[in-house]
């Protein structure tokens, strides 16, 4: 049975996502891609205008349906845990793949307009769940938006330092400082 245009799109997207993880999005290539899919080059670009285009969308279809899923499980915890939990969830507890991934987005956006774009309204999807579960933990005198801000800057900034050492004390620590900005706004 032939696959529709819509399942092979995903198939070429979610390939791509593997091998980016696998090998790092920087070190990929089109013909990896085809070996990987059996599937010839000009195949591939009958999809997809261009190799940055391809990319784009494997990032952006992989980074919101991990986003997804984390709000999932952050959203399971009962109201009053959500914003540990986010925290907990969060926070790296080893230097992963996936955690490459996304600071390789992140260092495409710095020179390339279209990653920049993608990686603002990735952070603007991140920030609005953090912020409606900072609303609802949080004293009413609280401005909502600010905390967003400043807990996103301490958990990226703590995110890229366990990325680079992700020991369990290092890990510690991130958390133990970050309870106490969190008691300060309770």
């Amino acid at each position: 049975m032939k696959e529709d245009r819509t399942a092979l799109r995903g198939r070429i997207l979610d390939a791509a996502v593997a091998l980016f993880i696998e090998k790092g999005s920087e070190n990929v290539t089109t013909r990896e891609l085809t070996e990987a899919l059996n599937l010839s080059r000009s195949h591939i670009y009958h999809y997809f205008s261009d190799w940055q285009t391809l990319c784009l969308e494997a990032y952006s279809r992989f980074m919101l349906a991990d986003l997804d899923n984390f709000a999932k499980t952050v959203r399971a915890a009962p109201p009053a845990q959500q914003l540990q939990a986010f925290v907990t969830e969060y926070l790296p507890e080893t230097s992963d793949a996936i955690w490459q991934l996304y600071s390789a987005l992140w260092r495409k956006a710095i020179h390339e307009e279209q990653y920049a774009a993608l990686a603002l309204t990735l952070t603007h999807v991140w920030d609005g769940l953090l912020s409606d579960i900072i609303a609802a933990n949080v004293r009413q005198d609280v401005d909502v938006l600010q905390v967003t801000r400043q807990l996103s800057a301490l958990l990226n900034g703590y995110a890229d330092h366990l990325i680079i050492n992700p020991t369990p004390e290092a890990r510690r620590q991130a958390m133990s400082d970050i309870d106490a900005f969190l008691q300060r706004i309770q």
